[in-house]
């Protein structure tokens, strides 16, 4: 690896909507799917130091790459690539969008500095090929967001299928090891302009839009715990992969329903569906903080 202080980044900024420009924080609280994150970093590379400190030619290539990932869609993509060429100290630019819709959970930035080309390298103990790491850089940033903040559509329900004047449906996939983020769709009424509005407003919603924000929270959590409690494939001791739907409802469930077993969940709903109902709207909290 090269000299740590071979390479000096200025931190990771975040594009406001407004076109300012803000450093990356720790978390983005109000985020959801909707919103896209525009990320831009300036590096000042030595390139003399480098080759020397990963005793490298002159006339190898370098290349500087950004990759993203995130843990909610289970995606990780190259983001960015820029070549670094000549002597001394070179200033390099890096930015992309990651959109909304392929995000969630934590978001992982890395930068690294690599070998752009293979080499017949004369020395020994320097890198040869292609795509040697020679410095990275790793930020994460915690997307968090409303228990309704999955991947979002706006449809025309009419048009869809969908019963029309319904505000909401939520879109739920059968399988258990799916990432989370793109096994759970909500997809919401485009002829409900209130509903859409207090989704897009989060923390800055009126009373009546806080109503709503409630109400459907409820209901994504109830239609989980249901999902959850319908598939006999699914055991309190079933092991899933962090951030698959298995892992999310089950974690749900211990939430929301401490001590309660699925089986007992089951007993429920097969003998008194409106208390599991009760249940959820309990724990969920409906309409008490909106007050």
């Amino acid at each position: 690896m090269a000299a740590s202080e071979s390479v000096s980044i200025n931190g990771w900024s975040l594009k406001s909507e407004d076109g300012a420009a803000v450093p990356l924080p720790s978390s983005i609280p109000d985020w959801d799917f909707q919103r896209d994150l525009a990320l831009e970093t300036v590096l000042d590379v030595d390139v003399d130091a480098i080759r020397a400190s990963t005793a490298l030619p002159p006339e190898c290539e370098l290349a500087l790459t950004v990759v993203w990932s995130a843990s909610g869609s289970g995606i990780r993509r190259l983001a960015d690539q820029v070549s670094v060429h000549g002597t001394g100290t070179r200033s390099v630019q890096l930015a992309f969008i990651v959109a909304g819709r392929d995000s969630g959970g934590t978001l992982s930035v890395e930068t690294q500095l690599v070998l752009a080309k293979g080499i017949d390298n004369p020395d020994p103990t320097g890198p040869r090929r292609a795509g040697s790491i020679l410095w990275r850089h790793e930020v994460r940033v915690r997307l968090q967001g409303d228990a309704s903040q999955f991947p979002m559509a706006v449809v025309d329900f009419k048009t869809a299928g969908y019963p029309e004047n319904a505000p909401w449906y939520l879109d739920i996939s059968p399988n258990l090891e799916a990432a989370t983020m793109g096994a759970v769709v909500l997809l919401v009424n485009c002829n409900t302009p209130v509903v859409l509005n207090a989704l897009r407003k989060a923390d800055k919603a009126s009373y009546a839009e806080r109503l709503i924000q409630s109400a459907l929270r409820q209901d994504v959590v109830r239609l989980m715990v249901e999902h959850a409690v319908s598939d006999d494939e699914l055991e309190d001791d079933s092991a899933f992969e962090p951030d698959t739907l298995g892992h999310t409802l089950l974690g749900l469930i211990r939430t929301y329903l401490p001590g309660t077993t699925l089986a007992a969940l089951r007993t429920m709903r097969r003998s008194d569906p409106a208390l599991l109902s009760a249940r959820v709207q309990h724990a969920v909290g409906l309409f008490q903080k909106e007050s």
